[in-house]
């Protein structure tokens, strides 16, 4: 009896001792393996500033991550930023952590690091059994320069007399080529844009005060280096009020079963709202889609000045609406909607030919919901004309103009009661008041005389 369990112990043993052997060379496989953490930086630092964040994404999907250390070094000499050791979760075969993000605050004043060239090193370790159980080490490294000055600010231009609903300039330099910097209004950043005139420090900004913004309005220039150092300095102006006129418009079933055809596949459910309902569906949610429209054609602009002198008003014409006239809206006696009109419009004989308010490149040029059929014309520097309710576009998107060069006739498409231009103008993404740009004076005083000297020929 004996022999025969012996026999059956030998005969299980080799099964047994052959699966231990396999799984021992399994695991000493799976431990032994030698890819190395992949370390990736956000946002790729060039420059380091009073206090600079970094984020570090390490993964490791094999053995996992075991360590991870961030230092500087300049001089010579490491300065340690960052070092957190990570346990394994104690499984034969199951790494530790595959992937983790650290965020690794620099702050060389701390560190006494003077400003100057420095090297940040990364390094991340993992479980492995390699190199004597130290694992793969994972290394990244990037030069940076040390940068804990703010930009200087000199103010060029003088006499900045704005209006409520206006347009503002300032000619500004800078100590150092900054990648952000521009003009704020209260709580809105408008770009300044590097002159071509022999200095590319010198700026110019554009900027806007809405129909809102008057005086009492915050306005300062602004100015981040690639170390992430701001500079804020504010130069003398003054805003003077404007009030804006106020119109009532008289809802009719005629005018909206005349109209509202035109925007059936803008509005949700149209066949369950009545005719009101369904106009304050174009008047209020067509409306502000549209104007992000604009504001995402208005985004990019040449950083060039495409135009010259005073702006053209369409000829012959007599003004009909106001810029910022709020209107009310009534329908059958009742106040349904408020909303304000951002342009001027302009009124002559059926399909009047549309000149070009002044020279430029065609940002836009179809279909804009309220506006109708609708045409964008870029400046320059942040400057765009706006034509809308037109019968026929003569011009492409992307192509040049010339100033008073024929690029649409007049019409009635969009919401428009009749055949009319509305004429704006936008400034990055707010519309001002167009009677400034039409004003030979104020272009003169406002705009050539700041910037005569610092532009290129």
């Amino acid at each position: 009896m004996k022999s025969k369990d012996n026999k059956i112990k030998r005969r299980w043993l080799a099964p047994f001792l052959a699966a231990l052997v396999l799984a021992a060379g399994a695991l000493l496989w799976v431990k032994m393996e030698g890819e190395v953490p992949h370390i990736r930086m956000e946002p790729d630092i060039r420059a380091v500033g009073l206090r600079t964040k970094m984020t570090l994404s390490v993964a490791d999907a094999k053995s996992g991550i075991a360590r991870v250390k961030v230092e500087i070094l300049k001089n010579g000499k490491a300065h340690p930023l960052f070092d957190e050791t990570l346990s394994g979760t104690g499984a034969f075969f199951k790494p530790g952590v595959q992937e983790k993000t650290f965020s690794v605050w620099i702050e060389p004043k701390k560190l006494g690091l003077s400003d100057g060239k420095a090297t940040l090193r990364m390094v991340a370790r993992d479980h492995s059994w390699r190199h004597w159980f130290h694992g793969n080490t994972g290394y990244l490294e990037k030069e940076v320069t040390v940068d804990t000055h703010a930009p200087r600010i000199a103010v060029l231009s003088q006499f900045h007399y704005l209006n409520q609903g206006g347009t503002g300039l300032v000619v500004y330099r800078l100590d150092e080529p900054c990648p952000k910097t521009g003009v704020t209004v209260g709580d809105h950043f408008f770009p300044g844009h590097p002159n071509h005139g022999g200095d590319p420090l010198i700026h110019v900004a554009f900027f806007a005060l809405d129909y809102r913004q008057g005086p009492g309005t915050a306005i300062a220039i602004r100015a981040s280096d690639e170390a992430g150092n701001t500079t804020r300095v504010g130069f003398p102006y003054h805003i003077k009020a404007k009030r804006f006129r106020k119109d009532v418009i008289a809802l009719s079933d005629t005018f909206l079963k005349r109209i509202l055809p035109r925007f059936e596949s803008d509005i949700k459910d149209s066949r369950k709202l009545s005719l009101i309902e369904r106009f304050l569906s174009v008047n209020r949610g067509l409306r502000k889609k549209n104007y992000q429209e604009v504001v995402q054609v208005t985004a990019h602009s040449d950083e060039k000045r495409l135009w010259d002198g005073v702006f053209l008003r369409l000829p012959n014409s007599e003004r009909r609406a106001g810029f910022a006239d709020h209107r009310d809206y009534v329908y059958k006696g009742k106040k349904v909607d408020e909303q304000v009109h951002l342009g001027i419009d302009l009124a002559a004989i059926a399909h009047a030919p549309v000149p070009a308010a002044n020279a430029g490149r065609v940002a836009f040029a179809g279909p804009l919901g309220i506006y109708g059929q609708t045409l964008l014309i870029d400046h320059g520097l942040g400057v765009f004309s706006m034509y809308s309710h037109l019968s026929s576009i003569s011009v492409q998107a992307g192509q040049t103009v010339k100033r008073g060069e024929i690029v649409a006739h007049t019409g009635d498409t969009g919401l428009a009661g009749g055949d009319h231009l509305h004429f704006s103008m936008v400034v990055h993404d707010t519309f001002v008041n167009p009677v400034e740009w039409w004003d030979p004076s104020w272009i003169q005083k406002r705009i050539a005389a700041k910037l005569k000297g610092t532009e290129s020929g």
